[in-house]
């Protein structure tokens, strides 16, 4: 009888400033699994990016790209970790890619109040590090492009939510 390898996804959900890209990297460590930022793939597509909705128009490239380098590793038994904004809208991408793969998907929500948040992206713009961080977010994108999304509900079909206070 042949065993069925269960490859895991670990996305990272919460707004700008919750600290989704140092608790991807922390988890990817601790779970040998390959590191997948949205951040970076979009700036290794070499395009200009001077502010929030340049960022975004290359959000769906973003995606699909790394979903092409996460299915064959998950079909594999392998993990990913998904560092991106990750909220409700970005759901049924991971579903797609678990369902693509076989793997099963744990969410972290990070949960980080409005006003830290805004402090810790002031403080990006400053220390920003240049493989990951490439533009700066000002206050007024901040406040016009930074909801925070609900966490998932407890009990979503298919996805184990382990929620994080981070701050």
């Amino acid at each position: 009888m042949e065993m069925k390898l269960n490859g895991i996804i670990y996305a990272m959900t919460g707004g700008n400033g919750s600290g989704k890209t140092t608790y991807a990297l922390k988890i990817s460590k601790e779970k040998g699994a390959l590191f997948l930022s949205l951040d970076k793939t979009i700036k290794e597509f070499d395009q200009p990016i001077q502010n929030y909705e340049d960022y975004m128009s290359q959000f769906r490239r973003a995606l699909d790209l790394m979903s092409s380098k996460a299915i064959p590793l998950l079909k594999s038994g392998g993990c990913v970790v998904f560092d991106f904004g990750g909220g409700i809208s970005s759901r049924q991408w991971l579903k797609h890619i678990a369902e693509s793969s076989g793997a099963e998907i744990t969410i972290f929500h990070l949960e980080v109040p409005l006003e830290e948040r805004k402090r810790r992206i002031q403080q990006r713009n400053i220390d920003k590090h240049q493989d990951v961080y490439f533009f700066q977010m000002s206050n007024e994108e901040f406040d016009r492009h930074n909801k925070q999304d609900p966490p998932p509900p407890p009990i979503e079909e298919g996805i184990k939510v382990i929620r994080v206070k981070n701050g």
